[in-house]
């Protein structure tokens, strides 16, 4: 820390200003710094008195004879950008393809935009909450929104361990309320069967690897013969194949073994006696034009195509729908602990997030709760019908329940035109 004291000084003319004349040190184009003589003006002398001057100077210095504190400040933010795809995104080690995909496409198309001509210094918080509002008034999902605050306030770490910046900005930065922009639909059983059928052997397989054993697609496309385990019916998840990427598992939770059930029969069909098979890929689709095992053709030339057909398709329908109905089911049988050992999840709240909502078993559900509050087999109507009120109503027939046998309505009905019992409400 270089420490200076500069002389309070100030302008002449008619509206004279207090100042002083520090040595700044600049960050040049070519990385290199220099210090140069500027003169900072601390307010007009009408407003305030020296020894406010003093200590509006005082105050800047203090900033300013931390050298190191004023040459990252001056950080182009898209220079920060370059040397972080460089350093740490497009590094093998840290990053899936996936996740390096996503997070390169979210800085280019959010990030830089909307930084990249700022220094480092000036992107605070203020400025990142009035960012977050335009993606929230644009309509950008929650989730979206969650991965580019997580993405941002990544930079920043790394930015504070290289020494480029003290403190992280986007620490309490809010996204907003939650809302789903897409409706996570559940299909009934009818429904994923006539899907199902609607499909060729081979996608159908794909399908029920995600539908019955949560696998994620990227698992199911990563699978080899060797991870198929016929005499114990599991299948072993060590390794996914996203878009001509063959890497290791999401996270560590997803390296898991999986029960088959009837499934492995319909793979040990199709499998290669020859043992060096072992390493093909279980699946690649037949086209006309060959074979595919890109997930986004498959989805769009055979599933998305045979969902429109039967009219089950909306919006962001794809592989990952089956993923959900299977976690939903698992968690609905032995609980959500389980099905977050299935699904592979790191967390019990991810595996919430999957789970659907079944109008079907809560409907079940509703009506065996009102069964057992109302009475066995009476409905809301039947227990407590909607009758009018006054004397006059209650010696009329229709208040009472339809329940009531033919000879005793007939016997009531002479009573009451008869003039009734003193208490026709209590008959």
């Amino acid at each position: 820390m270089r420490v200076q004291n500069p002389g309070l000084t100030k302008t002449t003319g008619a509206n004279p200003r207090w100042l002083i004349r520090p040595y700044v040190t600049r960050l040049q184009p070519d990385g290199s710094t220099s210090r140069v003589k500027e003169r900072i003006y601390l307010g007009s002398c009408a407003a305030m008195t020296k020894r406010q001057a003093q200590a509006a100077a005082n105050a800047a210095m203090t900033t300013l004879n931390n050298e190191k504190a004023v040459v990252t400040a001056q950080i182009i933010f898209r220079d920060f950008l370059a040397e972080y795809e460089k350093d740490y995104v497009l590094r093998p080690e840290n990053l899936s393809v996936a996740t390096q995909a996503r997070y390169i496409s979210q800085i280019r198309n959010h990030i830089e935009p909307a930084f990249a001509n700022r220094v480092l210094g000036e992107v605070n918080t203020k400025l990142i909450e009035v960012w977050m509002a335009t993606k929230i008034n644009s309509g950008m999902a929650w989730a979206s929104r969650v991965s580019l605050r997580n993405l941002l306030s990544g930079m920043f770490t790394h930015a504070i361990r290289w020494g480029y910046c003290e403190k992280n900005p986007v620490i309490g930065v809010s996204v907003g309320k939650r809302m789903a922009v897409r409706e996570k639909r559940k299909l009934s059983d009818e429904d994923t069967v006539r899907l199902l059928n609607a499909l060729p052997v081979d996608v159908r397989l794909i399908c029920e690897l995600a539908l019955f054993c949560t696998l994620r697609i990227s698992e199911v496309m990563g699978l080899q013969w060797k991870d198929i385990d016929f005499e114990r019916g599991v299948v072993k998840i060590r390794r996914r194949y996203y878009r001509g990427n063959l890497a290791s598992p999401k996270t560590q939770k997803a390296i898991r073994d999986v029960p088959l059930g009837i499934l492995t029969s319909s793979l040990q069909f199709r499998c290669p006696t020859l043992p060096e098979h072992d390493d093909d890929f279980v699946f690649s689709i037949k086209t006309r034009r060959g074979s595919c095992r890109d997930d986004r053709d498959i989805n769009r030339h055979f599933l998305r195509k045979a969902a429109k057909k039967l009219g089950l398709y909306s919006v962001g329908f794809g592989f990952h729908a089956f993923r959900r109905e299977a976690i939903t089911s698992i968690s609905r049988s032995v609980g959500v602990a389980q099905a977050m050992k299935a699904a592979g999840h790191t967390k019990a709240d991810m595996s919430q997030e999957y789970i659907l909502s079944d109008l079907g078993e809560l409907d079940r559900a509703i009506v065996d709760h009102q069964h057992r509050i109302l009475g066995a087999g009476k409905t809301v109507e039947s227990v407590t019908p909607v009758v009018a009120n006054g004397p006059k109503w209650a010696k009329t027939i229709q208040c009472l329940l339809p329940e009531v046998p033919e000879d005793v309505r007939k016997l009531l009905e002479g009573l009451i035109e008869n003039g009734g019992l003193e208490k026709t409400r209590t008959s």
